[in-house]
């Protein structure tokens, strides 16, 4: 008897182990089904690709976005596209930091790159206010 529900048990296990859901196979012209290449998790896009944009607006003295992180890799390019109805500076705390002046009534666009990894703020700097945290990644 012991020997049946060892058996028994080694089947089972083999089974959940080897066994394949339906979502894993897709079914090819000639009515077989192969498995799926796993895909990629990663968030962040390749340093080769053409770069983050952030588009940023400041109006009535509120940012939008506000506090929002986002992954980015070192070296890859940056751009953050600002509508304003204000004067305003934009620091972004970086190894070097990058200053941008925005001027009322312009839609501007400001690129860099980040080349140490870790979190680098993007500030409104006269509203005191935190824009992104870009986390930037090797």
């Amino acid at each position: 008897m012991k020997i049946v529900s060892a058996l028994c048990a080694c089947v089972l296990l083999l089974a959940g182990c080897g066994g394949s859901s339906s979502a894993d196979e897709a079914p090819a012209e000639d009515g077989s089904t192969s498995t799926a290449a796993p895909t990629s998790t990663s968030p962040s896009p390749a340093p080769t690709d053409a770069g983050v944009t952030v588009d940023i607006v400041l109006k009535g003295g509120a940012v939008t976005p506000q506090g929002k992180r986002i992954d980015v890799r070192v070296g890859q390019k940056v751009t953050l596209h600002v509508t304003s109805d204000a004067d305003e500076e934009l620091h972004v705390h970086s190894d070097p930091e990058h200053e941008f002046e925005v001027s009322a009534g312009d839609d501007e666009s400001f690129s860099f790159t980040i080349d140490t990894p870790g979190q680098v703020a993007v500030e409104a700097h006269h509203l005191d206010v935190t824009i992104v945290q870009l986390v930037v990644r090797p």
